[in-house]
């Protein structure tokens, strides 16, 4: 069988020119083809040869006729192209699928290169061995030009919205963290102002000063727990902070904390139910302070002499906690951003705090391959915190 003949554009071959398989009434279709211009529609020999050209081949990649059907069409692809041998491995893909298409870098004559979406098909004899193939080829440089452009443009406007929030986020934290320093810092000056009047006005006896050093105290200990949270914060984000793992029973640091809790004037207020013992891999330390953010979290949220329960169970390979509370509760847009810095509720903008204690608990919680959650009662009020540990593979990193 004669294989297909090598043919100019807009040259009308005769009935058996490029052999009985490729001309069956198809004169027509090739003037039809031949006249096309926005797409390269041509015929490769097996061996990779230009057998025909249209007008769209010659507008789209620079040759003319007579420049290119004789020649190899790896003389299309870029260097790196042709040392892959990409063309000749597209022509394979498409003898033995029977079509094949492809996106990529095309080069023109003039060494120019220009993005094509290409399809190759197979021409095969009654027997289905190839003997050509059709190769059709688009001109998407404008296409991809433009979403190159709208890909930028969604960065940038990520960037800038990133930015925005970076900036509220600044903002948020100068006026939360300036007004809770206001209070200690006022306390000092207030203290420091009376303990001076009445040295001055030799009244200053050892009630007085007792009275003065008892509120410097308070005063301190609060500047130093808002700073505590502020460093914690810091250490957390820049992942400097070193981990311990070790077997961790969250029941009896669970007790410790509402010990603690209790001894601070909340005696009666927390429940804890509890199984004898409830084992993780963890850093004590961190989920001490994770449960201390929590039961804090919810006794500030909530007035005595209401109750926060707190009950710890084992499920799906861990330990989960939870705390729930009896105070201003929770809606959806509130439950989104506790964990968030500087995160508050929508109703809860006049208690005191950075907003940090969640936030912290949350990276916390994760580091240690577990999750946490909040959310609402349902008709009841108050909210309920739930945190999930891996009792295995929870090893922080």
């Amino acid at each position: 069988m004669s294989g297909p003949q090598e043919t100019t554009v807009g040259a009308q071959p005769d009935a058996g020119a490029l052999g009985p398989p490729l001309l069956r009434g198809e004169v027509a279709f090739r003037l039809l083809v031949d006249a096309v211009e926005d797409y390269a529609i041509f015929l490769l020999a097996t061996d990779g040869r230009v057998l025909t050209w249209n007008l769209g081949a010659q507008r789209i990649k620079g040759y003319t006729a007579d420049e290119i059907i004789g020649r190899h069409f790896s003389a299309f692809y870029t260097a790196d192209q042709r040392d892959d041998d990409r063309p000749m491995r597209l022509l394979g893909w498409a003898a033995e699928h029977g079509r094949f298409e492809d996106e990529g870098w095309r080069v023109r004559k003039d060494g120019s290169r220009f993005w094509a979406n290409v399809i190759v098909t197979a021409l095969t004899d009654e027997a289905g061995v190839p003997y050509a193939f059709a190769k059709v080829t688009r001109d998407l440089t404008e296409r991809r030009e433009a979403e190159e452009q709208q890909r930028t443009l969604q960065l940038e406007q990520r960037a800038r919205s990133a930015a925005e929030e970076a900036l509220l986020a600044r903002d948020r934290f100068l006026s939360i963290a300036s007004h809770e320093l206001k209070t200690p810092v006022a306390s000092l000056q207030l203290v420091a102002e009376s303990v001076s009047r009445a040295r001055d006005a030799g009244r200053l006896d050892d009630a007085r000063l007792d009275v003065g050093l008892a509120r410097i105290a308070t005063a301190t200990r609060r500047l130093g727990a808002l700073l505590d949270e502020l460093l914690d914060v810091s250490r957390l984000t820049a992942d400097v902070t070193p981990w311990a793992s070790e077997p961790v029973d969250m029941v009896a640091l669970t007790a410790e904390v509402v010990a603690r809790f209790s001894a601070g004037g909340n005696e009666g207020r927390i429940h804890l139910a509890a199984p004898d013992a409830a084992v993780v891999s963890g850093d004590a330390s961190r989920l001490d302070q994770v449960l201390t953010n929590l039961v804090d979290n919810a006794l500030k949220y909530s007035a005595p002499p209401t109750p926060v329960d707190i009950e710890i169970s084992e499920a799906d390979e861990g330990v989960e906690i939870s705390v729930v509370d009896r105070g201003l509760g929770l809606d959806e847009t509130s439950a989104a951003r506790l964990f968030e810095a500087f995160g508050r509720g929508t109703n809860a903008e006049h208690i005191q705090g950075l907003g940090l204690g969640l936030h912290i608990a949350h990276q916390i919680v994760t580091r240690h391959g577990g999750r946490i959650e909040a959310g609402g009662r349902g008709a009841e009020p108050g909210a309920v915190f739930k945190i999930w540990i891996p009792r295995d593979g929870g090893t922080p990193g």
